[in-house]
This record gives C-alpha cells, sequence and structure tokens, in this order.
C-alpha cells in the first residue's frame, strides 16, 4: 500500500508541474528504454527525449516550440540507466542554473533520477537541433536529440496559405544499437563507451525509413506553399536535390548550404538545420526529390532515397 501511495505521489507531483507550465516551459524527460520499429520484424533499442512518463521514444524526441523574444525554461529530468547526460544547441546558448536557481559557473551532466535546470533567450527565429552532447556522437546516433523551433512574431510577406513539414533525417547503424552496448552499466567518471567503426545500414527521415516518407503536399494543395524545415541529426552530410520547377526561398539557416538553391540543390553537415519556403504550384504530380547520405570521409554517396513530392 504505501509503494503505491508513493507511485501516487510522483505522478501527482507530474501532473502539478506539467500543468502548471506555460507555454514557455518544458519538461524533457531523458530516457534509455526507447524502442524503434526500423522494419517489419526488426525493432531496436534506442534512447530519447521525451516530456512524459507514458510517452514513446521517437525520432526526433520531444520538442520546443517558442516565439521570438521569449525565455524559455526546461527542467530536464535524467530517468536514464545509463551515463549521465545533458542538454546542448550549437547555435543557442543554454544556461544551466542548480536547485537554488543559481546560475553554474561550469555546467555538469545530469545523473540518474536528477533533475537539470536550463534556460535560454530565442533570440532569433528558425529551426535547431539539441542534443546530449556526452559521449559524442553515441548519445546523438541513439536517439537523445530533439528540435527546437522558434518562430517569428514578425508578419512578413509569407503566403497565407502555408503548410508546415519537418523532414528530420539521419542514419542508424544497427550494431550501435545491441544491449552490449545501449545497456552499459552507469559510469560516475562518464568514459567515453568503446564503438565499432560507424557503418549505417538504415536510413531515416522522421524516424521512419526513406520508403515509407509520403511526399512534401498533397495533389489536391499544390497550390499552397510549404514550410519546409530541414534538419540532420546524423553524422554523415545529407544533400537534398529538389525538382527544378519548385521555386525555393531561404527563410532561416546557413547561406553556404544553399549556394545551389537555383538548382534546387542544399546540402547539411551533421547538426545543421534550414527552413525552405517552397512553391510547388507548377510542378507536375509525379516529380521526385533525391535524397542523398554522403560518407564525410570518403565524399562518397552512401544511400539514396527517392521521395515523392505529392501525396
Amino acid at each position: 500500500m504505501k509503494r503505491w501511495n508513493k507511485i501516487l505521489l510522483v505522478f501527482s507531483f507530474l501532473f502539478i508541474i506539467t500543468s502548471s507550465f506555460s507555454q514557455n516551459e518544458k519538461l524533457i524527460i531523458g530516457r534509455t528504454t526507447g524502442k524503434l520499429l526500423i522494419r517489419k520484424n526488426l525493432e531496436i533499442r534506442t534512447f530519447g527525449f521525451t516530456n512524459s512518463l507514458s510517452a514513446q521514444v521517437t525520432f526526433p524526441g520531444s520538442d520546443i516550440q517558442v516565439q521570438q523574444g521569449d525565455s524559455v525554461n526546461i527542467d530536464f529530468w535524467n530517468i536514464s540507466q545509463g551515463n549521465p547526460v545533458s542538454l546542448f544547441c550549437k547555435e543557442i546558448e543554454f544556461v544551466q542554473r542548480n536547485k537554488q536557481n543559481e546560475i553554474m559557473k561550469t555546467k555538469e551532466a545530469i545523473h540518474h533520477m536528477e533533475h537539470g535546470f536550463y534556460s535560454f533567450q530565442a533570440k532569433k527565429a528558425g529551426t535547431y537541433l539539441y542534443y546530449s552532447p556526452e559521449n559524442y556522437p553515441f548519445n546523438l546516433q541513439a536517439g537523445m536529440f530533439g528540435v527546437i523551433i522558434i518562430r517569428s512574431k514578425q508578419i512578413d510577406s509569407a503566403p497565407q496559405s502555408v503548410a508546415e513539414v519537418l523532414w528530420c533525417s539521419n542514419e542508424i547503424d544497427t550494431k550501435w544499437h545491441t544491449n552490449a552496448i545501449m545497456g552499459t552499466e552507469y559510469d560516475v567518471d562518464n568514459k567515453p563507451l568503446m564503438l565499432p567503426d560507424y557503418t549505417p545500414n538504415y536510413f531515416l527521415i522522421n524516424g521512419k525509413t526513406t520508403n515509407n516518407i509520403k511526399g512534401l503536399q498533397s495533389r489536391d494543395h499544390k497550390k499552397e506553399a510549404v514550410l519546409l524545415r530541414l534538419v540532420n541529426s546524423g553524422l554523415y552530410v545529407h544533400e537534398i536535390q529538389f525538382p527544378m520547377p519548385i521555386k525555393l526561398e531561404l527563410i532561416s539557416g546557413n547561406e553556404t548550404s544553399v549556394q545551389a538553391l537555383s538548382q534546387g540543390k542544399v546540402r547539411l553537415k551533421s547538426g545543421e538545420c534550414l527552413e525552405l519556403m517552397a512553391f510547388l504550384e507548377n510542378t507536375a504530380d509525379k516529380e521526385f526529390i533525391v535524397y542523398h547520405f554522403i560518407n564525410p570521409l570518403s565524399n562518397k554517396i552512401s544511400y539514396e532515397a527517392i521521395l515523392p513530392v505529392f501525396y
């Protein structure tokens, strides 16, 4: 009976916290017990970020959506059984605070069943990747990553009818997802894991193999523009070739990644994100988008995916 009372207290505590959060506050839970169905009869173990104890781990994990100018507070609860983890974003400065709400001069990873408190200012509109930097690149490849979307408050010249699509792409090396590696016992010193050479054998978008991606837009709504958010959460270079009839405009991201935008080509390095406005009205119904996963060491294409524009 006492055990059930404790469980009820924990869930009551979580309910109070999550229900009192405003749009600028976020609970993120770090987990090492996720599962991802790659294909029929192949399910692999993953790590990940969720926003509740009952939620399933997804690729990408728990998202953070705010408006430009907002102050964002994150309560990161690490319930993972493995090594300590933390939160990091290359383009956004995360401030870490202790339990007394004091800014920590030296950032620390969060240990099992402990909370870490982060905050940041949503200064620049755009799409960003956040992840656990410990044991890099293992935690990232294992699934401990999510997307931050900062929406602009400015009224611009964007069309009134705009669909939003997120394509978060990555690769999976199933040799990195064995219980022997992912079940490594807790190490207070957070020593790097011994890993086999990275040779990915599955290539994903939004946690699905590329042949399960239906397309950018419905044929019935091809006159509507699409705001496409591209996120490379993998370790390879991801190059996307759009058919020439699609008109593309850069909304946010590194301009060097879209030097060939007039030819419909973009190239994202690991961790890079882009926002593109895509105008599809003059595109034939049976056109395709070509997605290349390129080994950064050899600069050779490891996998080519053919994605439909319309569904």
